[in-house]
């Protein structure tokens, strides 16, 4: 009985479909015979491939579309392009950006293009994230709030004002939070250490010294409590800072001109 022989073409990825394009451009310029079989497929898929070489060299080598097996032309790639210039723009702006966000701006742009098939599902908004690298970051101190374009003049002005004054009577003070109960993160040991919830109990210090740093003012102190239970019976006027209260432990108004009252 006569056995019915099938051809399998085998699957490469689009990097590899790249490499074939380079190698047979390359000085060797090898055989397609032993391209297919350096890499696993037919002597046909090579050809098919050579013929749209200029398709394969245009990919770029460290793009996710690089590791796919089959490239898709997707009918909303003018909207995908679009989103990526608004969003550029928008960071540039600090705009905060979510995936909701996305998927609106990601319609209206349809929209616009008049593309009456696309959905911005859920799936597509994952797939677009990966395809263009876009991750969930946390924002980390304060540098957009400074008018960076306005330093240069405020320094001006700043130095124009403080030049009359003798350094040692130029004061600079900058506020900190103390998370006195939080413990460290890491430690060493033999075993693998399980973490606890850690505690967010904060105060605010305030600290301050002059141009020379020949004098340093007496802290400024904040807590949550007028009289916490360490501090039951003892004097405040006698502690080694300025102490002050309110719910938040946060610098509030009155405790700024209470101090500048108290430095004159």
């Amino acid at each position: 009985m006569s056995q019915q022989q099938t051809t399998q073409r085998n699957v490469i990825s689009v990097s590899q479909k790249r490499e074939i394009c380079l190698l047979k451009k390359s000085e060797s310029k090898p055989k397609n015979i032993d391209l297919a079989r350096q890499f696993g497929i037919s002597p046909g898929q090579v050809s098919d491939i050579l013929n749209e070489s200029e398709k394969w060299l245009a990919i770029d080598p460290n793009s996710y579309q690089a590791n796919l097996k089959k490239v898709r032309l997707s009918t909303v790639v003018h909207v995908e392009e679009a989103l990526i210039v608004w969003i550029e723009k928008a960071l540039e702006c600090n705009i905060s950006i979510t995936g909701s966000l996305i998927q609106q701006k990601a319609l209206k742009f349809a929209t616009l293009l008049e593309i009456t098939d696309f959905k911005a599902s859920p799936g597509w908004l994952q797939r677009f994230k990966k395809r263009h690298s876009i991750s969930a970051f946390n924002k980390h101190g304060e540098a957009q709030s400074a008018p960076i374009e306005q330093i240069p003049e405020m320094r001006l002005s700043l130095k124009a004002i403080i030049q009359h004054y003798h350094p040692n009577d130029v004061f600079n003070c900058d506020e900190t939070g103390l998370y006195w109960k939080m413990e460290p993160k890491r430690g060493l040991s033999t075993r693998p250490l399980s973490g606890l919830k850690q505690n967010k109990d904060r105060v605010t210090i305030l600290l301050t010294c002059n141009a020379t740093g020949s004098e340093k003012l007496m802290h400024l102190f904040i807590h949550k409590y007028q009289n916490p239970r360490t501090l039951k019976g003892i004097n405040k006027m006698s502690l080694p800072v300025d102490y002050y209260w309110n719910n938040q432990a946060w610098m509030q108004t009155s405790i700024w001109n209470d101090y500048l009252k108290k430095i004159k």
